[in-house]
């Protein structure tokens, strides 16, 4: 491309003074070719970022596993809950007027049992008193289906449903 000569009217638009630089050459050579390296280079530096990127969404994901799976409560725990839940629905069910003190003092029993069975794996259902009494692990549920006893069997009692609650949450909570 042949570059235009400065004479004559564009001379004067630039006020007719000399000019200081050197004159462009005839032609407006083009810039050189950028070699393959950097092409490669880029590619490769994309590559690296995406793998530091991969490699650190991975490894901080297996941390949080790990984090989650140990915080995760234990059977014991899960059973806990469970027991929990029923001990706290006899309650609701007295609260709401649907479950009599006799009968709710029953199934508090049974809940107790059946907590023991699923916790040691040993049948209690039909062990009186003093046999859960004598086992040192399953000795505060022997004291509590003691006192559970009489107002269950009663015709009358004095005790409240709602302190047998509290106790029996007591127990399961401990149970270790």
């Amino acid at each position: 491309m042949p570059v235009p000569e400065l004479s004559g009217p564009a001379l004067r638009l630039l006020g007719g003074a000399p000019l200081l630089a050197e004159p462009a050459p005839p032609e407006i050579i083009a810039p050189p070719q950028y070699s393959v390296a950097w092409v490669i280079l880029a590619v490769l530096c994309l590559l690296i970022i995406t793998a530091l990127i991969v490699g650190t969404l991975k490894i901080t994901r297996a941390i949080e596993k790990r984090i989650a799976y140990r915080d995760r409560p234990s059977d014991v725990d899960t059973v806990k809950a469970e027991f929990l839940r029923a001990v706290n629905d006899i309650a609701d069910r007295h609260e709401s007027g649907d479950l009599g003190a006799r009968e709710g003092h029953h199934e508090l029993t049974g809940v107790m049992r059946r907590f023991v069975r699923r916790t040691t794996g040993q049948d209690v259902t039909s062990q009186d008193t003093s046999t859960l009494r004598a086992d040192p692990r399953t000795r505060d549920v022997g004291e509590l289906i003691a006192a559970l006893y009489e107002p269950d069997f009663a015709q009358s009692t004095d005790a409240e449903l709602q302190d047998s609650v509290r106790r029996s949450r007591e127990v399961i909570r401990r149970w270790s």
